[in-house]
């Protein structure tokens, strides 16, 4: 049994873990969340740019305040499309080890030019950006040995949908995620395995909406890095707007669909059934179609934030699984380092 594997079966423990520390946290954290700010920007790097993406979505929505996800390096290579001198900022540093070289960068240039508070989130104690932030936020359980994220980048995110609620019942109403997530791995393992020996598609699309487009980013990018494998990624109606044209017998599209759209998106799935895709499903609805194979998730609490936390693993699995298939090693991915440094 690998790191990588080992890492993502965890992720029920450590989410338990997430929780705990954000009850133990919650008078430091309010120190910060009490500021006033006109916007707030989380920033990162590789999947934690996914992250930032997926995060953005849900403070704008639960908070009420402008809200973004860019890559770090925009934030001082082109800091004008980011910030306004007029506004004040929260600022959302994330990095996994604390030391990608652009992250630091970003919190650094920030303090310089603009106005507002900054937080480090990281997984990594005395790391450069917890050092360079006014406040931290550190997720040392869910310290990795793998190259490829999983684990962190669940536990990171779900901190800041935490934090993104009005109050400390948001953790109350978070806290069945680790036991669902229990419940359905068994099963979706298996089904992700099994769909995963078939090595004869050659395209691989990613779709997702809303707060489930960062996610969908991040499930592309870990079949990318651990099986080297070529990936897309759309909004589910952009497809139709002319990437649908690759679709074929040899395309998977992993549909993440939503409660929100669930309407919309099932007639885009509908559609690429038709054009002969094999459609992966995460969902809280069955499309009740034999061309799909599903991973569903019934339960009453499950909301369009706390969904596309639990599909992360299963779409982790997913990279997991085709490495495994294709020969690959999933700790020592091609080309890549766990800290990039510039």
């Amino acid at each position: 049994m690998d790191y990588t594997y080992q890492e993502i079966l965890q992720q029920p423990g450590t989410w338990k873990k997430t929780l705990q520390y954000l009850r133990e946290k919650e008078n430091y954290f309010s120190q910060f969340l009490a500021e006033s700010y006109d916007n707030v920007i989380f920033t990162g790097c590789g999947s934690s740019y996914n992250l930032s993406l997926a995060a953005s979505h849900f403070w704008q929505a639960i908070k009420q305040v402008p809200a973004k996800g860019v890559p770090a390096s925009e934030t001082f290579l082109f800091p004008g499309g980011v910030f306004l001198p007029q506004n004040r900022y929260l600022l959302f540093g994330i990095s996994r080890s604390g030391e990608t070289t652009e992250t630091v960068k970003a919190l650094q240039h920030f303090q310089d030019k603009f106005k507002g508070i900054t937080v480090g989130v990281s997984c990594e104690e005395n790391s450069s950006l917890l050092k360079a932030a006014n406040y931290e936020m550190l997720l040392s359980f869910a310290r990795e040995e793998s190259v490829v994220m999983t684990q962190s980048f669940s536990t990171m995110l779900l901190a800041l949908l935490s934090l993104a609620f009005p109050s400390s019942n948001s953790i109350d109403s978070l806290s069945s995620l680790p036991e669902i997530l229990e419940k359905h791995l068994p099963s979706g393992e298996k089904t992700i395995k099994d769909l995963a020996s078939n090595l004869s598609f050659d395209k691989f699309i990613f779709l997702g909406n809303g707060p489930y487009h960062g996610i969908a980013w991040e499930g592309s990018l870990k079949l990318k890095e651990m099986s080297v494998t070529s990936t897309e990624t759309f909004h589910f109606l952009e497809f139709r707007h002319g990437p649908k044209s690759v679709v074929d017998e040899k395309t998977l599209i992993i549909a993440l669909t939503s409660q929100r759209a669930f309407s919309w998106e099932k007639e885009v799935i509908m559609e690429m059934i038709d054009l002969g895709a094999t459609i992966l499903h995460l969902g809280k609805t069955s499309l009740n179609s034999p061309q799909a194979v599903e991973i569903i998730f019934p339960e009453e609490t499950l909301d369009d934030f706390s969904l596309p936390i639990l599909y992360l693993p299963f779409l982790q699995l997913l990279g997991y699984y085709r490495a495994r298939n294709k020969g690959l090693n999933p700790d020592s991915p091609r080309h890549l380092t766990k800290v990039v440094k510039i």
